[in-house]
């Protein structure tokens, strides 16, 4: 269990779209982030949900520090932009499903 096992399974997700669809699939359940762990363990990453969240919420944070800055790469700035690939789009949308919506 650590951050390192968090990052490697973001970036081999962000790299395949098939682990995409499976992931949002995932993250259909009730209570996500437990899904999402539980999935990623089948595919060899050990974590918790509170390291998962963590880390989401840290990429999350440099993300929004980066675009305040403007300092986005092209594939950010496109993604920001509506251009991203469907891969791009997914995996972005997937992370952030993570996050909780407000409760106004």
């Amino acid at each position: 269990m650590s951050t390192e096992a968090v990052n490697q399974f973001l970036q081999k997700v962000t790299e395949d779209p098939q682990l995409q669809e499976e992931l949002a699939k995932a993250l259909e359940a009730d209570n996500d982030r437990q899904a999402a762990t539980d999935w990623a363990a089948k595919q060899g990453y050990q974590f918790t949900p509170d390291e998962l969240w963590g880390e989401i919420q840290n990429r999350q944070s440099e993300f929004q520090q980066r675009q305040d800055a403007g300092e986005l790469n092209e594939e950010e700035l496109e993604a920001v932009a509506g251009g991203a690939t469907p891969a791009v789009v997914t995996a972005v949308t997937a992370v952030t499903s993570l996050i909780p919506k407000p409760k106004w």
